[in-house]
């Protein structure tokens, strides 16, 4: 894990997360980002309920480095990369770890989420909470890089 992620989620890989071929299913790699990313959520703009964010995942991209078995210790580092009018982008790294210690990354994925108004079905401003939040516990500015 890079000192570039902040927040780090420890993920226990479970039995039904194998598949046929004895590795974790590319599928549970997702699930794995996804509490990875809420944990982040709760954690850096201190909310006590996910479900009190006006949040909708617009985008995910994942890389596939290395299979994961069972019993590895899996740790996902997660950041924001940049914050827009209505949307931010997020990078995970996740790694797996033997018992001998040694630890690689495994997947490394992008998503982008839109700060969502579910009565009027559309894209928000990101409020300035989250963006004085994030800010703060990346350390540094947030700007969208120009396209």
């Amino acid at each position: 894990m890079t000192d570039a992620f902040r927040h780090h989620t420890p993920i226990e890989v479970r039995f039904r997360d194998i598949d046929a071929f004895g590795h974790v299913n590319n599928s549970a790699f997702v699930t794995y980002i996804e509490q990875a990313r809420v944990r982040f959520l709760i954690d850096v703009l201190a909310v006590d309920v996910i479900q009190s964010l006006p949040i909708i995942l617009a985008a995910l991209r994942v890389d596939f480095r290395a299979p994961i078995l069972f019993g590895q210790q899996i740790e996902i580092g997660t950041r924001v990369d940049w914050i827009g009018n209505s949307s931010f982008s997020m990078s995970h790294e996740m790694t797996a770890r033997t018992d001998g210690g040694a630890s690689t990354v495994v997947a490394e994925a992008s998503t982008v989420l839109v700060a969502y108004d579910y009565e009027t079905e559309g894209p928000i401003p990101v409020p300035e909470a989250w963006r004085t939040a994030f800010a703060a516990h990346e350390g540094r500015a947030l700007e969208r890089p120009a396209a």
